[in-house]
């Protein structure tokens, strides 16, 4: 797969575009279809995406908490065999371009675009005029042809990435994984922690994320550790610790059977299970038998 940042591209495609953030079942669709659309057509299949998220240039206060980081919405991307990917930065200039003017001289003169499939809900151009069905009208002038493709239902509800992002901050786990076709997961930093719990017995790794992720709940999960092609299981905590009074928020992960040195590598969090919420513990000998007791519940759930 080619991935294109600023270059003109000469062979037909066929396109959609979007920022598929979480690259969820409604996405996967869209993008299946472009794939097979330009097999039937001889062309190249595309993807045309924005980083960052529109509403971070537009309005940073209301730009949504993300699903994925740009480099797994690559690999998502990638494993869906897609011929290239073209990312556009959007900049505050860019946001001032017209939907006529992405079209013509984007799409068509700069990307050979031939066609175009979209969602139904998918906007463009400055002030987000350009529907589908203003693309298609022009485009049609260009004999470009525009297809709007309606959402995918899962248990009667529309999937998409608002909606999920909800589901994953109420910690509705099963249903974000009907949603995504896969489970919830963060890509994260390993960084120096205070290491409290390896002088609980329980070493840990302390996680930032490397973008402004949607989390769930506060609590204790099962969970999986992905380190350099290699899976783990695990217990994780997100919250503010109140036994230990540190007022700072934190996600600490202890996997099971592991002893190597990762700080400061990049691993993938997956959240598997709810095990439990936040609680304070009026001693470490309470907390050490908590933790026992969520390590137990935790392999149950993932054997």
């Amino acid at each position: 797969m080619e991935i294109i940042y600023n270059k003109a591209h000469n062979r037909p495609v066929v396109m959609t575009l979007g920022t598929f953030d979480g690259v969820h079942l409604g996405h996967q669709k869209i993008i299946n279809l472009t794939i097979e659309r330009a097999k039937e057509l001889g062309y190249d299949s595309g993807l045309f995406t924005f980083h960052p998220h529109p509403l971070h240039t537009l309005a940073p206060a209301k730009a949504p908490k993300r699903l994925t980081s740009w480099l797994q919405k690559r690999k998502i991307i990638e494993s869906l065999d897609i011929k290239q990917i073209v990312l556009q930065k959007f900049t505050p200039e860019f946001a001032q371009i017209t939907f006529e003017k992405f079209l013509v001289d984007y799409l068509i003169k700069r990307f050979s675009v031939k066609e175009i499939i979209v969602g139904e809900d998918f906007r463009c151009g400055y002030q987000s005029k350009g529907t589908p069905e203003q693309l298609a009208f022009l485009g049609s002038e260009f004999g470009v042809n525009v297809q709007a493709i309606p959402a995918v239902k899962i248990n009667q509800q529309e999937a998409g990435s608002t909606y999920i992002r909800e589901l994953v901050e109420e910690g509705r786990l099963a249903q974000v994984r009907e949603q995504l076709g896969r489970n919830f997961v963060i890509d994260c930093q390993v960084v120096t922690g205070e290491q409290r719990g390896r002088t609980l017995g329980f070493p840990t790794a302390n996680l930032v994320p490397v973008t402004n992720y949607a989390l769930p709940p506060f609590g204790v999960y099962a969970c999986k550790l992905k380190h350099k092609q290699q899976i783990y299981d695990g217990i994780v905590h997100l919250g503010l610790r109140p036994t230990f009074n540190t007022g700072q928020f934190a996600i600490e992960v202890h996997i099971f059977d592991f002893s190597q040195n990762i700080y400061g590598q990049r691993v993938e969090l997956e959240f598997i299970e709810r095990i439990r919420g936040e609680s304070e513990f009026n001693t470490e000998d309470e907390l050490v038998a908590r933790i026992e007791k969520d390590i137990e519940l935790a392999k149950n759930v993932l054997n």
